[in-house]
């Protein structure tokens, strides 16, 4: 089995008590915290989590260079513990010169989750929508926050503009790469403000979703964390292992984990008809500053599975 580098984004700290005025008119003071160390890798690409702005939405263009379908994504919101109401929409092209009318956009969904506040990762969870991204085509991408009037405004990032095709901020792994636009008002009659750099993480199943793929929320110590795999065999056995002590490989039965030993087992779960298992952990306090290695196996007979993706992420 292939083990595959992983490679952090650095997020830059923001200055404590910063007062900004956002585009939404809001003043914010800006903290010094932001997004640490993001999960990234195969079957997840993130931008970073160091807002200085935010409103609504935002609107960027992603550009996968495999078949894959959006299993989550992460998202930059205000309002640590309210719910969080996203609709995800996406347009065949590119979303530059289409911010401002609905014509052409497809709604993926709507979905919910749990703010963790400002510059962190809330979880928003996808999987099964059935929407395969062509390899080698372009896509725009809208992320609505719908609850923005209770409280959960997204936040992002004053973007920068480069000497690439688009002229913005992008961020890439060798699956996915993603093109930042622009900051948007409430739906798609909003304002537009450009270049604004969406703070987010994709989480994807390559091969239109045929892949068997695991992703994660944001893991901090003393929380929760929802585990989530997508891509298995209907009816078969997923186990969720993880190690603190390194990245592998080691050998087993079904092939060469990408974990060091000792590994241990923190969930397992039968795969829905969907072929997909989602579960919430509680991550220890003392975890804190832990560098943590998982991995999953799904089990689909006698000496006979297949790995997931491995996933690299700093508790914090």
């Amino acid at each position: 089995m292939l083990t595959l580098a992983m490679a952090f984004a650095s997020a830059s700290l923001l200055p404590a008590q910063q007062v900004v005025i956002e585009d939404d008119g809001n003043q914010r003071i800006l903290s010094a915290n932001s997004g640490g160390g993001l999960p990234q890798g195969s079957g997840v690409l993130c931008t970073d989590f160091n807002s200085n702005n935010g409103f609504a939405g935002n609107m960027f263009d992603i550009a996968p260079a495999v078949d894959m379908e959006i299993t989550a994504i992460d998202v930059n919101v205000d309002g640590a513990g309210l719910q969080v109401d996203v609709d995800v929409w996406y347009i065949a092209g590119t979303s530059f010169g289409n911010e401002d009318s609905s014509t052409g956009w497809t709604l993926i969904g709507s979905y919910s989750g749990t703010s963790v506040g400002a510059d962190l990762q809330t979880f928003i969870d996808m999987a099964g929508n059935g929407i395969t991204f062509t390899g080698g085509q372009t896509y725009g991408m809208y992320v609505d926050i719908t609850s923005y009037s209770s409280g959960t405004s997204i936040n992002y990032t004053n973007g920068n503009l480069q000497g690439n095709a688009s002229g913005n901020d992008e961020w890439s792994n060798s699956d996915l790469t993603i093109i930042a636009n622009c900051g948007k008002g409430q739906g798609f009659t909003g304002s537009t403000f450009r270049p604004r750099n969406w703070n987010g993480c994709i989480h994807y199943s390559t091969s239109g979703g045929g892949s068997f793929t695991l992703s994660n929320s944001r893991v901090t110590a003393g929380a929760m964390t929802t585990i989530t795999t997508t891509g298995g065999t209907p009816g078969t056995p997923v186990y969720v292992c993880y190690s603190l002590t390194g990245g592998g490989p080691t050998a087993s039965q079904y092939g060469m984990a990408d974990l060091s030993m000792p590994i241990r087992a923190m969930t397992t779960q039968v795969a829905d008809a969907a072929g997909e298992t989602s579960i919430d952990r509680m991550v220890p306090a003392s975890w804190a500053g832990q560098v943590v290695y998982m991995q999953a196996l799904n089990v689909t007979g006698a000496g006979v599975g297949v790995f997931s993706n491995q996933l690299v992420d700093t508790v914090i």
